[in-house]
């Protein structure tokens, strides 16, 4: 009798156990730290705390739950200091918060509050140049003797200005600089951020060989970082869609947005021209940037606060399937894959381009604020309202989008939980394109091992839309159907040493 109850409760046991297994992304992320699912904030348009119209940090630590439950496992803060534009990239005080959004103890807070979630935060370094009202250039522009004086690049005795607008470029030539900037980095990571994206990093140094110097800056600031926090990050912005010009920035850097791999999403998916070339495209990109570091990390994305919104751009307008096809390849491709806020809602958004910009009933002249507009809670405790929103009317909100099964928001958050339950998604960083691709079909072998985990995926797309009929042997479909929609996609686990049989 002892022997048939023991029986039992080992049963049991393994139940428990199987219903209890973590996915994959819990099972690897301590071996694999810098993988992750990015969502990008811009903070004021996020969600209200407050009820003054303005997103706040306090508003992201409230929808934490939000975020957790979408499946994101890091956050990218746009800037949260003091400044006196209202998108933050000319920087006032880079030890302090931006009163509009809190104060220092409440991004603490949101710190340890993120970290319970599971969810790291990475904030915008924004070094490339202060504001004009910063106290440095204050003090710099007052006397040529300044001890801040060589804080700033100075022509015909007038800073040097990258992007104009009271936006005054740090001189990186400076050891000064560069130990403040150590300096700043050092006490955010002692709060517990994660890493730093770097605003415009390619500008940084403007020399006759800029591509070295920058890289070589990001070097010692990465390393310096690494001294302490060995498993901090920092993604660079290198606004560039020629490829072979980021590749070199993985020296410094332990990742750089993919704007080429954007590019190509936006011209194959949706303008479908020479649709043929994507995934033979991005493998060329990987293939460049495996020369520098064979254990490189990408960090793709469709969008982001300096682009027109997805949903607004050429080929996307009102194409909902071929939205739902951006996400899917976005969340297949190696890396780790950064989500403009909204982009799971299909958010609407694009720059008014205007040498006057455009006036706004209620607000002002705006250029840029319309892609970085609220976003759509559908709650209006939750809400904000600091810019007047028309192009996003008719889009579907947040709560909506939950209760349909079809809606936008459902691709991204099934695909976000499909990636963490699959290594070779998650943290594979093999890319091989599929042997049977033609002129309709894209796909490409995604694979990961390691001592205990094997495995690798096909993930093919029908760029196309009329339908697809896959005539593929072997394998196990694990998402999708070889009956392929119009912009469906499929997902085939083969055997780990078949790879090259599919290549």
């Amino acid at each position: 009798m002892k022997k048939i109850l023991y029986g039992f409760l080992l049963i049991g046991f393994a139940i428990l156990l199987v219903g209890c297994k973590p996915n994959a992304y819990d099972s690897l992320k301590e071996t694999n730290p810098q993988h992750d699912i990015y969502y990008q904030i811009f903070v004021r348009s996020f969600a209200d705390s407050n009820n003054d119209g303005i997103g706040d940090l306090n508003g992201i630590k409230e929808n934490l739950d939000y975020l957790s439950d979408l499946g994101v496992t890091a956050l990218w803060l746009l800037p949260i200091h003091p400044s006196p534009s209202y998108h933050g990239y000319d920087v006032k005080d880079y030890l302090d918060i931006n009163p509009e959004y809190g104060t220092m103890d409440d991004f603490e807070s949101l710190i340890e509050a993120a970290k319970d979630e599971g969810i790291k935060i990475v904030i915008d370094l924004v070094i490339n140049h202060t504001s004009d009202q910063h106290p440095w250039f204050i003090d710099a522009n007052s006397s040529t003797s300044s001890a801040y004086r060589d804080y700033y690049i100075w022509q015909n005795g007038n800073a040097f200005e990258s992007f104009v607008g009271g936006m005054k470029d740090l001189n990186f030539q400076n050891q000064e600089v560069i130990d403040e900037v150590k300096s700043i980095m050092d006490f955010y990571l002692e709060k517990g951020v994660h890493g730093f994206r770097i605003d415009a990093a390619k500008h940084l140094i403007e020399s006759s060989n800029p591509t070295f110097d920058n890289t070589f800056l990001l070097l010692e600031l990465n390393q310096h970082m690494k001294e302490n926090y060995p498993d901090s990050f920092i993604v660079s912005e290198v606004f560039e869609y020629f490829y072979p010009m980021v590749a070199d920035y993985y020296i410094g850097s332990d990742s750089a947005f993919n704007f080429y791999a954007a590019q190509q999403i936006w011209e194959k998916v949706g303008r479908l021209n020479s649709r043929y070339l994507l995934a033979s495209n991005l493998h060329k990109v990987y293939e460049d940037y495996r020369d520098v570091d064979p254990d490189f990390i990408d960090s793709p994305f469709l969008t982001n606060h300096d682009l027109d919104r997805l949903a607004s751009t050429e080929g996307f307008i009102n194409q909902p399937d071929k939205l739902a096809l951006a996400a899917r390849i976005l969340l297949t491709l190696p890396g780790s894959p950064f989500i403009y806020y909204g982009e799971e809602l299909g958010m609407k958004g694009y720059r008014d381009y205007s040498q006057d910009g455009k006036i706004v009933p209620g607000y002002g002249i705006a250029y840029d604020e319309f892609r970085r507009t609220p976003f759509l809670w559908g709650d209006e405790n939750k809400n904000t309202t600091w810019f007047p929103d028309s192009a996003n009317s008719e889009t579907p909100s947040l709560e909506e989008q939950k209760l349909d099964e079809t809606s936008l928001f459902m691709v991204y958050k099934t695909m976000i939980s499909f990636r963490k339950d699959h290594p070779a998604l998650m943290f594979g960083n093999e890319y091989l394109p599929y042997g049977g691709n033609d002129g309709q079909i894209q796909g490409y072998i995604r694979s990961y091992q390691d001592e205990n985990v094997k495995q690798a995926l096909i993930v093919i797309h029908n760029l196309s839309s009329d339908a697809y009929t896959l005539t593929f042997e072997g394998g196990t479909v694990v998402y999708g159907s070889k009956d392929m929609a119009p912009f469906g996609t499929v997902i085939i686990e083969i055997d780990y040493e078949d790879i090259e049989v599919y290549a």
